[in-house]
Parts: C-alpha cells; sequence; structure tokens
C-alpha cells in the first residue's frame, strides 16, 4: 500500500466519523424537541385548569398552576442537562418556535381581548380555545425539531 493510500484511508475514516458525529448531533436535538414539548404541556395544563375552574378563581387552582409550572421547570431543567450539545439548526429552531409562540401568543391574546372574546360575561372555555390557538408554533417547533432529527437516524 503507497503513501497515498494509507491517506486515502485516513480521510475517508475521517469523513467517515465526521458524519456519524453530526447524525449523533442532530439527534440530541430530541431533547430540545421534548422541552418545547415540555412548555407546550406546561402552557396546556394551566389553560385547562384555569378554563375548567370559575371565573373568580379558586385557591386549588391557583396551587396546580404553581405546581405544574415547578414540574415543568425541573423538567426542563433535567432535559437540558442531558446533552451537552445541539447542532445550530437545532438551536436556531428551537428559539424561532420560542420566538414565533411569543409573538404569536400576544397577537392572539390581543385579539381575544380587543374583541372581548375574553369578556366577563363569556364562557370560561374562551380563555383555554385562546391558549390552544396561541400554542401552534411550539407544536410546529417541536415537529421541525423531530423530523430533522429523525432524518438524521
Amino acid at each position: 500500500m503507497s503513501v497515498d493510500g494509507i491517506e486515502r484511508d485516513k480521510a475517508q475514516a475521517a469523513l467517515a466519523e465526521v458524519g456519524e458525529r453530526a447524525a449523533q448531533l442532530r439527534r440530541a436535538d430530541l431533547q430540545l424537541s421534548w422541552m418545547l414539548l415540555a412548555v407546550l404541556g406546561a402552557y396546556l395544563g394551566v389553560a385547562v385548569v384555569l378554563s375548567l375552574g370559575p371565573h373568580q378563581g379558586s385557591t386549588w387552582a391557583g396551587i396546580s398552576v404553581v405546581v405544574m409550572l415547578a414540574g415543568f421547570i425541573a423538567t426542563a431543567v433535567v432535559i437540558g442537562l442531558r446533552v451537552r450539545a445541539y447542532s445550530r439548526t437545532g438551536i436556531v429552531l428551537y428559539f424561532a418556535s420560542v420566538i414565533g409562540f411569543n409573538v404569536w401568543n400576544a397577537a392572539v391574546t390581543s385579539t381575544s381581548i380587543i374583541t372581548r372574546f375574553w369578556a366577563a360575561g363569556q364562557p370560561s372555555y374562551h380563555f383555554g380555545v385562546s391558549l390552544a390557538i396561541g400554542s401552534i408554533p411550539l407544536w410546529i417547533g417541536a415537529y421541525l425539531i423531530r423530523r430533522r432529527a429523525s432524518r438524521a437516524g
């Protein structure tokens, strides 16, 4: 085997390893998807509790919201600490989803208030409907990250 053949073999092995590492990085992006789904779960959980409760609220509704948010924070920390590296595209998709969620949710909330969809005389489930519509960017972001990560594997 010549020197050129040895160099070619090393180069091919290095390229194969780079491809494998890139695929591992994209698969690690699944953790970002789980983090978006944790935000979504906390958000929709709060929506359900507040939608099912009376307009005046109750002590149990407030306590359950605090418990859900504490559970969300713990879940997000555990998921976030599992993997130390994410792909650049995964991070961009994650933060684009979070920013899109904030902007879209603000628009939905503003529209609900302006149109009096959340007026005092309206049923409490109107709040849940608005929050479900506001969560659309989180669904889309989790789907896109998962689809990209599944193509890596």
